[in-house]
């Protein structure tokens, strides 16, 4: 899993395309784009069954259950689109922290819980996934007109270093969902990626700790192992 690319590329593209919305689904779509095409180098299952037209890659992919439906940023599904429940065999949420991180982190987790319970709810065999970007910089700037005036508490080096490392440990925490019999909230795996980015310069990933490192559950290379372990099993 050494050729996991997606995160250089997407911080790549952060830098050449100056001002994160994180509201916009622009940067969802490319970061999906950039993950597909590593799973079309690691996983042959997947890209097999994208080769001989078995599934298709769905952004914006509306998935429903039951009752409802849920729009997810990248979506693996079965070909034949109005069939059964069970067509999604893979999807990817993208969720990212910029800024107000105490806040917002309990927000997200929130997010995720829902996403996937939705996804498993949809068909238990279905492998949720997740991708988290959360900023170091201090001094990011949201681009909208409304986050201009807003006044940003200043922390200390060492308490900014603090909320960096608990927002990691919030999420690295999250169990990580092995078999269909294990509760409907767990992902199946979730890669976090750590990016130092103002709003209007240069983006940089950051690999150092508290970044998840190579064999931690949350590192980029264990997302892709997992994924295609389980997808490899169940389909």
């Amino acid at each position: 899993m050494e050729d996991a690319l997606a995160p250089q590329k997407y911080v790549g593209w952060l830098s050449a395309h100056a001002g994160f919305n994180p509201r916009s689904q622009r940067h969802s779509d490319v970061l999906s784009g950039f993950i597909m095409e590593d799973l079309r180098a690691l996983a042959p299952h997947i890209s097999r069954d994208l080769s001989q037209g078995a599934t298709r890659l769905q952004r914006n992919g509306d998935v429903k259950t039951l009752t409802t439906f849920r729009n997810i940023d990248f979506v693996l599904a079965d070909v034949m689109v109005d069939g059964p429940l069970h067509q999604v065999r893979l999807s990817i949420e993208h969720k990212s922290i910029m800024a107000a991180h105490g806040k917002a982190r309990k927000n997200r987790l929130g997010d995720i819980y829902a996403y996937v319970n939705h996804v498993h709810n949809h068909h238990a065999q279905a492998i949720a996934a997740v991708t988290m970007v959360i900023n170091t910089s201090p001094v990011y700037v949201n681009p909208d007109s409304f986050a201009q005036k807003i006044e940003r508490t200043q922390l200390s080096p060492d308490a900014w270093a603090r909320l960096i490392r608990d927002t990691v440990r919030i999420f690295s925490d999250i169990p990580l969902r092995e078999r269909p019999d294990e509760p409907n909230d767990q992902p199946e795996a979730l890669a976090i990626m750590l990016v130092d980015y103002d709003g209007s310069g240069p983006a940089r990933l950051i690999a150092d700790p508290p970044a998840p490192q190579p064999g931690d559950p949350c590192h980029i290379t264990e997302f892709y192992r997992r994924i295609v372990a389980l997808y490899d099993a169940r389909f």
